[in-house]
């Protein structure tokens, strides 16, 4: 008990400092928006000349949010049996073991990333050709999405699944009064979350395309298959499968594939 508490800590600074790191990585791109948006005539927007304080700014935010988020999933959440599996077998006595699965787990996922942007890279080109979209502000270059890549696997799969996910279906599963949660209950869970995760995103939409019907229908369709894919990872590999599969297809769609460049 002693030993698991140990490595349910040391997994729990791993997955803090990820979040602030991600949080982090996140700071070119806003900087980026904010100017396009000040370049556009947007009065209300103000950036700050000091990166320094936008990194101290950061750092503090994510450590407090990564503490919480950490709490809820890996403590709070646990009876759920979800959390960071990879991370904590690492600081176990079964680290060959952990690296040759680890790798084998990773596979499979990936690929399914890669196809599943590939496929929404072309159901969105269809869209836009049939729904013509307007853009409001110039979006950040490559660059900027490629960095902002690693910034939402990390951020939003500690935020979304490790924290919202492992939180509901904890719940569902104490009411239910369950020893294990049953797969209906994770696929509630998963929804409920990849639900939130589409609503999350609407306002990221609307810095560069008005909210219509179509634009709004798109992007809570679009993260509602993403969401349960990423959901779906997170049960059956972990969290850092969960987050590696993000950051790909997220460098896949958005910097590959550029739809909205």
């Amino acid at each position: 008990m002693i030993a698991s508490n140990k490595n349910r800590i040391k997994t729990a600074t791993v997955v803090v400092i990820l979040f602030v790191l991600g949080a982090l990585l996140n700071i070119p791109f806003s900087r980026e928006l904010k100017r396009l948006k000040i370049e556009a005539g947007d009065t209300n927007v103000k950036l700050s000349d000091s990166i320094t304080s936008d990194v101290i700014q950061t750092g503090i935010y994510g450590f407090v949010l990564g503490v919480i988020l950490v709490f809820v999933g890996l403590w709070l959440s646990r009876k759920a049996q979800l959390g960071a599996p990879v991370i904590e077998r690492f600081f176990s006595n079964q680290k060959n073991r952990t690296q040759n699965h680890f790798f084998k787990a990773l596979l499979f996922p990936v690929v399914l990333s890669v196809v599943l942007a590939l496929v929404m890279l072309l159901v969105h080109k269809l869209i836009v050709d049939y729904f013509p979209v307007t853009s409001i502000i110039e979006r950040p270059s490559k660059p900027f999405y490629a960095i902002v890549s690693f910034s939402a696997g990390i951020t939003e799969e500690i935020m979304f699944r490790l924290g919202l996910m492992s939180l509901i279906i904890a719940l569902i599963q104490r009411f239910e009064k369950e020893i294990k949660p049953s797969t209906s209950v994770v696929w509630v869970g998963i929804i409920i979350t990849a639900l939130c995760f589409g609503l999350m995103h609407l306002p990221l939409s609307k810095n560069f395309s008005n909210l219509t019907l179509v634009t709004v229908g798109s992007t809570l369709t679009g993260n509602l298959i993403t969401g349960s894919f990423f959901g779906w990872v997170y049960w059956k590999r972990g969290l850092l499968v969960a987050i590696i599969v993000h950051v790909v297809w997220d460098l896949v769609f958005h910097v590959v594939g550029s739809p909205y460049l």
